[in-house]
């Protein structure tokens, strides 16, 4: 693990995410585009490193975030370990590309063995055949020092290409009453990638 690489934890529910539920719920009855929406998946971020590193403060390391208690709890949640060069900066974004490979190659899991397709995992699989997971990362606004925390949301959607994307998107992102859920535009940041069924 190198300093100037950009570091992410990932976390999910080992059960059912009530909160992913509840969401999916509403998306699906209240939301315009909501009948598009197949399924939808949760896990909490942590980005440390990269270009956090030069923040003011101790930076933190993956040990110290996985025995604090805080953002991880080995009862209940699931977790993946992630390294990506990268130069972004997570103090902007409206809606552009994720950076290409984020959250980067897997390190680590908790369950060991071997880390391919880990995200695809902690997230509860890739989509089906005709569908897309549309990956909308959302972090608030103003946070400082070393550390972003946020929420990865993958949206199954179905379809494909640009239009499973823009459903997605729209899907996601708060505009009114029946436009969006996920992300408050006016106090976070997010990004967003599509992942059709065969990526």
């Amino acid at each position: 693990m190198s300093a100037h690489l950009m570091q992410t934890l990932l976390t999910s529910h080992k059960g059912v995410d009530l909160h992913a539920a509840t969401a999916r719920r509403v998306m699906q009855q209240r939301l315009t585009g909501g009948e598009r929406l197949a399924d939808l998946r949760r896990c909490e971020f942590h980005v440390f490193g990269g270009a956090l590193a030069a923040a003011a403060g101790p930076a933190p390391t993956l040990a110290s975030l996985l025995g604090i208690g805080r953002y991880y709890n080995p009862n209940k949640h699931r977790f993946g370990h992630f390294e990506l060069e990268s130069g972004f900066r997570w103090d902007q974004g409206s809606g552009e590309a994720l950076p290409a490979g984020w959250p980067g190659r897997p390190l680590t899991g908790d369950a060991g063995g071997p880390t391919d397709g880990l995200l695809d995992e902690l997230l509860g699989g890739r989509a089906p055949a005709d569908h897309t997971a549309v990956d909308v990362a959302a972090w608030g606004r103003g946070q400082e020092g070393g550390l972003v925390s946020g929420t990865l949301w993958r949206l199954i959607v179905r379809g494909e290409g640009d239009q499973a994307l823009a459903t997605g998107t729209a899907l996601a992102v708060a505009r009114s009453g029946h436009e969006g859920l996920l992300v408050n535009p006016h106090l976070e940041f997010w990004l967003v990638a599509g992942r059709p069924a065969d990526a």
